[in-house]
């Protein structure tokens, strides 16, 4: 049966909780870091897939010089995809570059993601993450636009299969925020964010109303949601495709008031958190953590509440389907650890689990955890600015496979 939220007032819980004991911590951990000129994190690879194919190895003065004099590193994988999610991408392009000194700027980057099936869906995706010079300003962003028919299972995390049903619609998104930098590594700003859903219908076989037949807010053809965010970083990283080491914490908050052009009144909280620990020096040995807070409040409207495999970046949940669990708030955290399997690092691994749960609509409560595992294998595409063409398999209530450009996180 369904029931609105707005019926039953929110109750914190314990995760809410550990999620800002987590953000405190960083906060403190990271203003207490003393200001250092920027070094790249990345274990430069004596070999990378471009090494292979030509046949023949750079010499190290001929490296260092194409490495001093190049302004961009392209990496470009013709094809990805995975079981994970409906899309065959026509290519996946990175590319690094750097708006200031090297020596005292980041890697900022643009990832281009078109991909289709050629059948029910239609993507194309652009993530820009810029870094200016001196690290003064930090300015990410998202452009999307999609035409997709989204397996959907319902509200919760114990849904079962049985309960499929798909909604198909069309998107456009776009979202920009500028962040100044306060001390070190933090930094605080806001922007803006539309999501434009229309085109939204429902196909289902099941002689039964589904939660999205129950649902009363983004079901009826069109859904705007328009809002300004505030946004606080933390990002100790040098090189965010590859991190060997650091902090990055990112807590954005959002409102959608209908002066803005919004349908209805809502907001999020996006909580995402990671540290990096590197374990050798002459060797890739790094555990990365990641841990995400993902809540909405209000009269949200139903493609808007977090689910797995639908957030910024599109990678919580391997080892399930993309969007097999949503719900009005998400908690996941995963760890992976990464490795070389060759000395020259032409060839690497990783190993990582991850568990998630989604807000009961009736209770109003986090019940059920939906944990998963996996492996991986990882060649280096570019040895300069540390990119990886990856492999996944995952296992969560079944096995699903990933292909993909750099790390997941």
């Amino acid at each position: 049966m369904y029931i609105k939220q707005n019926k039953a007032p929110y109750r914190p819980d314990m995760k809410s909780l550990f999620a800002c004991i987590v953000l405190v911590f960083a906060i403190q951990n990271v203003w207490a870091q003393q200001e250092e000129p920027v070094v790249s994190d990345s274990i430069q690879a004596q070999v990378d897939i471009l090494d292979v194919v030509f046949k023949k190895r750079r010499d190290s003065v001929n490296q260092a010089k194409l490495q001093e004099e190049k302004k961009v590193y392209f990496s470009l994988m013709p094809l990805s995809s995975g079981s994970g999610g409906p899309n065959i991408a026509i290519s996946v392009v990175n590319a690094s570059f750097h708006l200031g000194n090297a020596e005292d700027t980041k890697f900022s980057n643009v990832t281009l993601y078109p991909s289709t099936n050629l059948r029910t869906y239609f993507h194309l995706k652009a993530i820009p993450n810029l870094w200016l010079a001196s690290n003064n300003w930090n300015i990410p962003g998202k452009l999307e636009f999609t035409q997709d028919a989204q397996d959907n299972y319902g509200l919760g995390a114990n849904t079962s299969e049985d309960s499929l049903f798909v909604i198909k619609y069309k998107l456009s998104r776009a979202h920009v925020s500028f962040n100044k930098r306060l001390v070190n590594h933090v930094y605080l700003g806001g922007g803006y964010a539309l999501d434009y859903y229309y085109d939204i219908r429902e196909e289902s076989e099941a002689d039964r109303q589904t939660d999205f037949d129950l649902y009363p807010y983004g079901t009826e053809g069109t859904s705007i949601s328009s809002g300004l965010t505030v946004d606080m970083l933390i990002d100790s990283r040098v090189n965010p495709i590859n991190p060997l080491e650091g902090v990055y914490v990112n807590l954005t908050l959002r409102v959608n008031p209908t002066w803005m052009g919004s349908d209805d009144l809502w907001y999020s909280m996006y909580l995402d958190t990671r540290k990096y620990i590197n374990f050798s020096q002459e060797k890739h040995r790094v555990l990365a953590f990641w841990g995400l807070y993902w809540a909405t409040y209000g009269e949200v409207p139903y493609l808007e509440m977090p689910a797995s495999g639908m957030d910024f970046f599109g990678w919580t949940g391997r080892g399930y389907h993309r969007a097999r669990f949503r719900g009005r708030q998400m908690v996941y955290t995963e760890a992976e650890f990464r490795f070389d399997f060759t000395p020259n690092g032409l060839f690497g691994g990783v190993v990582f689990a991850n568990m998630q749960s989604e807000l009961e609509e009736a209770s109003q409560a986090f019940e059920y955890i939906k944990p998963a595992v996996g492996t991986g294998i990882r060649l280096k595409f570019n040895k300069f600015s540390d990119s990886n063409l990856t492999f996944d398999m995952g296992y969560g209530d079944g096995f699903n496979w990933y292909l993909g450009l750099n790390e997941v996180f």
